[in-house]
């Protein structure tokens, strides 16, 4: 009998402080976890779990500190704590209707330090079997649960082998003409600051990341290059009608 496993790594670290009470218990049973610093590092050396154990009187008691917040873990556990007996000592407690990764989202969303976290994820098996070995990795943010696997990337890969480096048949591809690089702009900074005199005292290091981020999305909706499109497509079908006119001469032996 082969055994399909998943190992998986979580990062960064959660900080304890951005976990509720109910997000910890769960977590903690779902994953293999250890103490760094003032948080746990997450990690399932084979698989994560969705059906775990817990002692009856803790998971009440971990819902009950845990109200205060905007969870799914919450509503999840509040629905199955009302079907357990009020004598029962230990219960199983099946989670696969719902999902880790929407516990880390919910903490993600909380959390003042937190941007996203990544979940990292080996498929392997006990023998060497054709479907049994991959991976995927997962971004989750406080918008979205985003997540590839290696046969995404094969199919990327394929895609790209047949239709070229852009991923889409020839007559379909989308060419990026301009693009606004913020590193660019933050190395621009410093000469507009030393340049102009209404800026005096300001240090190119108080432009936070933050800040070029904005001005870049401002910069953006102000600009009209609808001319500029226009003009460049034009001459994209004129360079391509030159090229079909060549290759007519060529196959002709002979000018039109």
């Amino acid at each position: 009998m082969a055994n399909y496993d998943q190992p998986t790594v979580i990062q960064p670290t959660i900080p304890a402080a951005a976990m509720t009470p109910l997000e910890r218990l769960l977590l903690t049973r779902i994953f293999d976890s250890e103490p760094d610093g003032e948080g746990l590092y997450f990690f399932a050396e084979e698989s994560p779990t969705d059906m775990i154990w817990v002692d009856l009187a803790d998971l009440r008691a971990a819902r009950a500190a845990s109200e205060f917040a905007e969870s799914t873990a919450n509503a999840y556990v509040a629905e199955r704590l009302a079907k357990y007996s009020l004598d029962a000592a230990e219960v199983e407690l099946d989670l696969s209707g719902t999902s880790w990764a929407i516990f880390l989202q919910d903490i993600v969303r909380r959390s003042p330090t937190l941007d996203y976290v990544t979940a990292v994820t080996s498929f392997t098996c006990s023998k060497m079997r054709p479907d049994g070995f991959g991976g995927m990795a997962v971004l989750i943010t406080a918008d979205a649960i985003k997540a590839k696997s290696t046969d995404d990337i094969i199919c990327e890969l394929l895609d790209e082998h047949e239709n070229g480096e852009l991923s889409a048949a020839p007559g379909f591809g989308v060419h990026v003409v301009i693009g606004l690089d913020e590193r660019k702009v933050r190395a621009t900074i410093p000469d507009i600051i030393e340049t102009d005199e209404t800026l005096a005292g300001l240090t190119d290091e108080a432009v936070t990341a933050e800040d070029i981020r904005a001005g870049c999305c401002a910069a953006i909706a102000q600009t009209d290059l609808s001319e500029e499109q226009g003009s460049t497509v034009f001459h994209a079908a004129l360079a391509a009608i030159h090229l079909a006119q060549q290759r007519h001469i060529t196959g002709n032996g002979s000018e039109p």
